[in-house]
């Protein structure tokens, strides 16, 4: 499993709205919008070579109720 790092910043109140509604329209969390955002800028930032497999990862999403679900989703119920 992969170590994970915790981070806390701040927004301005009229970009936190508009990232709220655009993470609505898509369909995901704020925090899944914000791990997007930071891999692209870091793909764009970095230098590295874009084409490496590690950049062209996908996150995972998931539906709200998989946790709830998770074994008639699993078990081909649902």
């Amino acid at each position: 499993m992969s170590e994970i790092k915790y981070i806390q910043s701040e927004l301005n109140i009229n970009i936190y709205h508009e990232l709220k509604k655009t993470a609505e329209k898509e369909g995901i969390s704020i925090k899944e919008a914000i791990r997007e955002a930071v891999l692209e800028w870091v793909r764009e930032k970095s230098g590295f070579d874009k084409e490496d497999p590690f950049f062209k990862m996908h996150t995972f999403r998931a539906s709200k109720d998989l946790s709830e679900n998770h074994d008639e989703i699993y078990e081909g119920k649902k």
